[in-house]
């Protein structure tokens, strides 16, 4: 699952901060944190507990899908940080290569954002599937295919 989640990253992450990533082994869990936490606000937006009329319009929508992405980017950004903190060596056996996760703020930022995103997605995808199952959102994003 690795090898295929490395290939869907390239598309869009920083390559050395994917390959230390890869080696570190944490592309399978932060995209099933990103599935994950999609899941439980969209449950939470469409199910219980935020399942009422006053709070099933697009704002609060909108509000829900800021949310998942926003609790997403700062996971990201503090794993990523916890990771540059360890000072975790490229190569035990060759000093000279450095650190792993040596790549700075601005590429933590960029992924961080680009997870965001990402979330925001899955959220969208998850909130067509789950808005047949609400009694008060079920126009929550659009219309169809509900109608």
């Amino acid at each position: 699952m690795e090898e295929s989640l490395y290939n869907f990253y390239n598309l869009f992450v920083n390559g050395a901060l994917l390959e230390d990533l890869y080696q570190e082994e944490l592309l399978s869990p932060l995209t099933w944190t990103a599935i994950g936490l999609a899941f439980v606000v969209a449950f939470a937006f469409y199910i219980w507990p935020f399942n009422k009329v006053s709070f099933s319009g697009m704002g609060s929508w909108l509000l829900m899908t800021g949310v998942s992405a926003l609790l997403l980017f700062i996971i990201t950004l503090v794993t990523c940080y916890q990771k540059a903190n360890q000072d975790i060596p490229r190569d035990e056996a060759d000093s000279n290569q450095g650190t792993l996760f040596d790549q700075g703020i601005s590429v933590f930022l960029s992924y961080a954002f680009e997870m965001a995103l990402l979330t925001a997605l899955i959220f969208f995808i998850i909130s067509m599937v789950m808005k047949n199952f609400s009694k008060n959102a079920k126009h929550r994003p659009m219309l169809w295919p509900s109608k």
